[in-house]
C-alpha cells in the first residue's frame, strides 16, 4: 500500500451567515489505479492520540507506525497543496500532533 491524503472541502450551514469550510481528510491507496473514492482506505483522524492506544481506524490499519505514518502524510500534503484552508487545516493537524511524537520519542 502507497498511502496519501486526499483533501475535501465543503461548505456546511443552513444560511450564508452560518456557513462554514469543512475539510475532510482521507487516506487513499497510490497502488489501486482508481480514483477516489475507490482508492479510499479510511478518513484521517483529527486526533491520534499515542502509540499504544489505537482507537481509530488510521490506527489499527497502522499499528506502531501511526505517528510516523501521520507525521509524514500531513507533512507531503502539506508541500503540494497550494489552497490557504485546506493547508490551514493540515498546519493544525501537524501541530496536534507534535507533542504526541516528542513525547513517544523521549519515552523510547
Amino acid at each position: 500500500m502507497r498511502p496519501s491524503l486526499h483533501m475535501l472541502k465543503k461548505q456546511i450551514g443552513r444560511t450564508e451567515f452560518t456557513m462554514e469550510t469543512d475539510v475532510q481528510v482521507v487516506v487513499v491507496d497510490l497502488d489501486r489505479p482508481e480514483k477516489y473514492p475507490l482508492n479510499f482506505v479510511c478518513v484521517f483522524p483529527q486526533i491520534i492520540i499515542s502509540r499504544e492506544k489505537r482507537i481509530n481506524i488510521f490506527g489499527k490499519i497502522f499499528g506502531t507506525s501511526s505517528l510516523e505514518v501521520a507525521r509524514k502524510l500531513l507533512q507531503g500534503a502539506l508541500k503540494r497543496e497550494k489552497d490557504t484552508e485546506i493547508r490551514e487545516e493540515l498546519k493544525k493537524r501537524l501541530k496536534v500532533l507534535k507533542p504526541i511524537l516528542t513525547e513517544v520519542i523521549t519515552t523510547n
